[in-house]
């Protein structure tokens, strides 16, 4: 029996979801025919009284539509190619969803999930440019979550896909082929805005958007000269409390950041000015890009490779 894919595993928890919420409009371009949202959408099922519903090209409308849904009290999912075309959809996620933040109480609301990906395999034409979900979060102030891992899609897929509220959920398309990576957390919080995967006195070391895999690939290369640290994922939660991954960065007096999204402002950052304003004698080790040169925009590899040697010499230097 072959193992499953990173693809085929989340497709299956959405499935477990969807076949017990009851009615469901789940919709989508490309999304029953063709290439199914370049497979992400292969194998989508829904409960007798839901709906799979492909739909025309217009983002805005999309979004606006399953706001509605939301407002209606009911449970919509909008499935999408990539996080650029978001983009076209942003004057709704915003400015729309305040007006029901603002007036409509959030126990009458519905379920309204964007399930998305982010092209981050090389360059995919000029719409393929975007891959920071945390500009997303920080924009429309939602849950964001990026999933990495088998622990972690099954979890927030099954405590997020189809409850009350808006949030975005996004998924590597650089991993589609490979093997879900079967990493089991050790503890995660209760928002699921952090996981932890391992524990260790000699750093921190923590991973945002898509950077899991790296982060766990540098962890081996650490234990393996004898240095054991915290391994961490945060995900993009409004008010999340990050009291773990804080205590952990003051113990260790080490911090690690690893994220491979091309944005400026990074999430990260929240966790540097937390610990500065506090007093925390922690040294930081930052993997990451600040946005991109012209020649980015072009054909090119887009791989994200953090140094494991220059990590190693960081925890050790006294």
């Amino acid at each position: 029996m072959s193992k499953q894919t990173y693809i085929t595993h989340i497709v299956q928890q959405v499935n477990k979801v969807t076949e017990r919420c009851g009615a469901i409009f789940v919709y989508g371009e490309n999304i029953d025919y063709g290439s199914r949202l370049s497979g992400l959408a292969r194998g989508l099922t829904v409960n007798p009284a839901g709906r799979i519903q492909n739909v025309g090209n217009c983002e805005l409308t999309h979004v606006g539509v399953g706001l509605g849904i939301l407002l209606d009290g009911g449970q919509a999912a909008l499935f999408g190619k990539q996080l650029d075309f978001l983009v076209l959809g942003l004057e709704q996620a915003c400015d729309t969803f305040n007006f029901i933040r603002a007036y409509r109480p959030r126990s009458t609301w519905g379920s309204f999930t964007i399930f998305v990906i982010v092209c981050d395999q090389g360059y995919q034409g000029p719409q393929s440019s975007l891959n920071g979900a945390g500009d997303f979060a920080s924009l429309i102030n939602i849950p964001i979550y990026c999933l990495n891992g088998a622990d972690d899609a099954a979890g927030v897929v099954d405590r997020h896909f189809a409850s009350p509220g808006f949030r975005i959920i996004c998924l590597s398309q650089r991993q589609f082929g490979a093997p879900a990576l079967q990493v089991p957390a050790e503890w995660h919080a209760e928002d699921d805005s952090l996981f932890r995967y391992r524990s260790g006195d000699d750093a921190t070391v923590v991973s945002l958007n898509f950077a899991l895999r790296d982060s766990l690939d540098m962890n081996d290369t650490l234990v393996g000269a004898g240095v054991h640290s915290d391994v961490f994922h945060m995900n993009f939660v409004p008010g999340a409390d990050l009291t773990a991954v804080l205590q952990s960065c003051r113990r260790t007096g080490k911090l690690v950041l690893l994220d491979d999204s091309k944005t400026v402002t990074k999430f990260g950052d929240i966790l540097i000015a937390e610990l500065s304003q506090s007093g925390a004698d922690v040294e930081v080790l930052s993997f990451c890009r600040r946005g991109c040169r012209n020649e980015d925009y072009g054909a090119n590899e887009d791989r994200f490779m953090p140094d494991h040697a220059r990590a190693l010499a960081f925890i050790r230097r006294a």
